[in-house]
């Protein structure tokens, strides 16, 4: 059973238990049956007037709980079918060169609940001949984990997916690697890094 089918279920258990029975007053069988019984023409019974409440006519408590409830229900599933999604939940950081790579510049778009982030380098210089940059994630406690190498286009630019969640790291930085995969821990300080978190 599903969640709104359960729910279903259990609001009309709880509106049969709010309607209270109702006995007719004595008699009124036996007049109906003779009104229903007796040939066209002859006399009916008197037709009995209810007394009305000074206050306009009142349901009963049965049918107001069931209007309620059906206007609460209509309410949920229309609050379900139009309500927006949130927004991705999406964070904007930048890194930057030190020393030689001054001027370096990269703006990391962390799409968390996507589990990826997007690297767009600028000013990127070649690296040296067989080796490539290599892009690392660091968590606080110091450790190193790859997340990509790459070689920028003759502009220096770069776009670079990191396939993982940046949850945990609070460092990105570039090395530079022998190429064409890269190495599995730095082999020198990074000069280009900034903050994730």
């Amino acid at each position: 059973m599903s969640e709104q089918e359960e729910m279903e279920s259990r609001l009309l258990e709880a509106l049969a238990l709010g309607v209270d029975p109702v006995q007719p007053p004595p008699g009124l069988r036996e007049r109906i049956l003779a009104a229903a019984s007796a040939p066209a023409g002859e006399e009916r019974a008197p037709v009995v007037q209810l007394p009305r409440s000074p206050f306009g006519r009142r349901l009963p408590i049965g049918a107001v709980a069931a209007a309620v409830a059906i206007a609460l229900l209509a309410g949920l599933l229309i609050g379900r079918t139009t309500a927006p999604a949130p927004p991705p939940a999406v964070a904007h950081f930048t890194i930057s060169g030190h020393g030689p790579f001054q001027g370096v510049t990269a703006k990391v778009v962390d799409l968390k609940s996507e589990g990826v982030a997007l690297v767009t380098f600028d000013n990127m210089p070649a690296p040296p001949a067989g080796h490539v940059y290599e892009l690392w994630l660091i968590t606080p406690g110091g450790k190193a984990d790859p997340a990509g190498v790459f070689v920028p286009d003759a502009s220096g630019g770069k776009v670079v997916v990191v396939g993982q969640s940046l949850a945990g790291y609070n460092l990105m930085a570039v090395t530079v690697e022998a190429g064409p995969d890269g190495v599995g821990s730095p082999t020198q300080q990074p000069e280009i890094y900034g903050t994730v978190a």
